[in-house]
């Protein structure tokens, strides 16, 4: 069983709250402005945030519209705002020591002049020097919280490390991330059948801190009990509840020798699943209405306003998912000594720097950096597919429809084509040095082939011929589920 540090030292996602907003707010510019200035106030934090700088120079003045901005997204597992209930199953604020720390953090880098976002994520145990408090891990950053300063101590120390300056952040906690959820309606997710772990005996945790086991006889189910997450896999609805139980959960699940690292990519999963769910017209139709909503549910700091969250993601109208790039600061697991007692962390990987240096410069990102992290499978927001329509467009619908709701990059889109050199039947193509990506693309489509196809000009491609009839993973399609420890696809060195 995965070891425990603070029992309930769980992680909260902002990300995904957060492209929603920028989306929302981005949409109907002309007929939204004139509600911005009564929006301005709504989720403003009271206390000053002063944008950071880098060591050579003082972040540029000016809107997010003009210039590169970076705006660091904060989650952090306070229970403030929750029910007496809802606390019995997250623990309350005293439970975690009565801090607050940012177990979620992400820098979102903006650039007008290539209109695209790169969203970074840091391990929580990273372990990095916190100016003024010496080194620790980078999520004690925000220890005292949205009133005592946590966002500006944060947004030093992750300058301090990157050398890229901050010009806002976007903080949410338990309760607002439900709320926000709830407020879009949801998000339809394929959840992968790799993360299947029932039937069996769970680890938990007791009201006392006392690891404990807990008895899961059904067969087939995703399930933490450390976040009441209990799914059955495959594509299907998620309201705020369990969105947050399958973004937060880092125990139990298989596929996941490194906890905190496989619970990264399931956030980029979700993040690009709710992307890709809210650049559908239908969607966008209903998108003015849920700004002040949204907006309630989120902290921000007083200089970030409407206008600058209108081009947050607002360069993603007309445009497709493919605009957003994933990637991770890695690292290798390492113990230190604090105050005599060992402690598990992360220790940054020195090839991380060109990735900062890349964001901080405008230039393009290095390839092979960020895009996985050590012994966990690759998250599908960083697998890029095609549909190839061979004479049969509805299933190429219905596949396509598959790969958004499970995270995919589906910026390539239904492509009419031929067959591809190899390939005779319905199958899941991809081209050298990319089995890995395959591998995850294929546990939504197990019944089709992997086949290596050389001159394949994207990573991954579903072939869907004419009489292919795509079995959609849905809990109700009447299939059985799969049982506890489906293949894992290949874990990244």
């Amino acid at each position: 069983m995965a070891s425990l540090h603070g029992p309930n030292r769980i992680a909260r996602i902002v990300i995904a709250v957060t492209a929603s907003l920028a989306i929302v707010v981005g949409l109907g510019m002309g007929a939204f402005a004139a509600r911005w200035y009564s929006l301005r106030k709504v989720g403003v934090d009271a206390p000053p945030f002063i944008a950071t700088g880098t060591h050579k120079t003082q972040p540029p003045q000016g809107a997010c519209t003009s210039r590169p901005c970076n705006v660091l997204l904060l989650g952090s597992d306070s229970r403030s705002g929750l029910s007496a209930s809802q606390q019995v199953q997250n623990g309350t604020n005293q439970d975690l020591g009565g801090t607050t720390r940012a177990d979620t953090i992400m820098l979102v880098h903006l650039d007008p002049s290539t209109n695209e976002t790169v969203v970074l994520s840091f391990p929580r145990d990273l372990w990095v020097k916190i100016p003024g408090h010496g080194s620790d891990k980078i999520n004690s950053a925000f220890e005292g919280g949205v009133e005592g300063g946590g966002p500006e101590l944060m947004a030093k120390t992750v300058t301090a490390l990157t050398h890229i300056p901050i010009d806002h952040y976007l903080y949410v906690d338990l309760n607002g991330f439900q709320h926000a959820v709830d407020t879009l309606g949801g998000v339809n997710m394929c959840i992968p059948p790799y993360y299947v772990d029932t039937p069996g005996d769970l680890e938990a945790v007791d009201p006392s801190g006392n690891i404990v086991y807990i008895h899961y006889g059904e067969v087939g189910h995703v399930a933490d009990p450390y976040t009441g997450l209990d799914i059955l896999p495959g594509c299907q609805h998620l309201g705020g509840t369990q969105a947050l139980a399958y973004v937060r959960s880092r125990h139990n699940l298989p596929c996941s020798p490194i906890p905190d690292f496989a619970r990264i990519t399931r956030q980029q999963q979700f993040m690009r699943a709710l992307i890709n769910q809210m650049l559908k017209p239908s969607e966008l139709a209903k998108a003015p209405g849920l700004v002040g909503p949204v907006l309630s549910s989120l902290h921000r700091d007083s200089g970030f306003s409407p206008a600058d969250l209108v081009y947050l993601v607002g360069q993603m109208r007309g445009i497709s998912t493919g605009a957003v790039q994933f990637r991770s600061v890695s690292g290798s697991q390492a113990v230190v000594s604090q105050n005599g007692i060992p402690l598990d962390i992360v220790k940054l990987d020195p090839a991380d720097e060109k990735l900062f240096a890349a964001i901080r410069n405008g230039t393009p990102l290095p390839a092979d950096i960020g895009t996985t992290l050590p012994v966990t499978p690759i998250t599908p927001a960083n697998v890029t597919v095609e549909v190839i329509d061979v004479g049969n467009s509805l299933s190429a619908s219905d596949v396509e429809g598959t790969l958004s709701e499970a995270g995919f990059d589906v910026a390539p889109g239904i492509v009419q084509a031929n067959m591809p050199k190899g390939v005779t039947k319905a199958a899941v193509a991809y081209a050298p040095n990319r089995l890995s990506e395959a591998q995850v693309v294929h546990s939504f489509f197990p019944g089709l082939p992997l086949i290596l196809v050389k001159n394949l000009d994207v990573p991954v491609a579903v072939v869907v011929p004419h009489g292919y009839q795509p079995a959609t993973p849905t809990p109700s399609g009447g299939q059985s589920p799969p049982p506890a420890g489906a293949q894992c696809p290949s874990l990244t060195p």
